[in-house]
C-alpha cells in the first residue's frame, strides 16, 4: 500500500535534506512512496546504515547532516489498515 501524497509531503519529506525520513522508499518510477519503518527486516538494516554513516563522518570531522542522506525518523511508522481508512487517507472535504 502506497503512502498518500499528503502524508509524504507533510510528514516523510518534512523539511527535506537531513530532515527527510530515512524509512521512506520509492518505486523505480518515483511515483509511489512506501514506509519501511515497520517492516521487520528493513528497519534494523536502515538504522544500521544510518548509524555507520553518522559515525564515519563524525570521525572525519564532517557534519553528516550536510551530506544529503536522509537521517531523520519523522514518525512512529505508517500502519496499514485494510478495513478502515486512516489519517491522510481520509478525504477531509465536506
Amino acid at each position: 500500500m502506497a503512502l498518500t501524497q499528503k502524508h509524504v509531503e507533510n510528514i516523510c519529506m518534512w523539511g527535506c535534506g537531513a530532515h527527510q525520513c530515512r524509512f521512506l522508499a520509492e518505486d523505480d518510477t518515483a511515483t509511489k512512496f512506501y514506509c519501511l519503518k515497520l517492516v521487520a527486516q528493513q528497519k534494523p538494516r536502515i538504522d544500521g546504515v544510518v548509524s555507520d554513516f553518522i559515525k564515519k563522518h563524525k570521525a572525519r570531522g564532517i557534519d553528516p547532516h550536510t551530506m544529503g542522506l536522509p537521517l531523520a525518523d519523522n514518525c512512529k511508522g505508517y500502519r496499514y489498515l485494510t478495513e478502515k481508512m486512516q489519517g491522510y487517507d481520509l478525504d477531509t472535504k465536506p
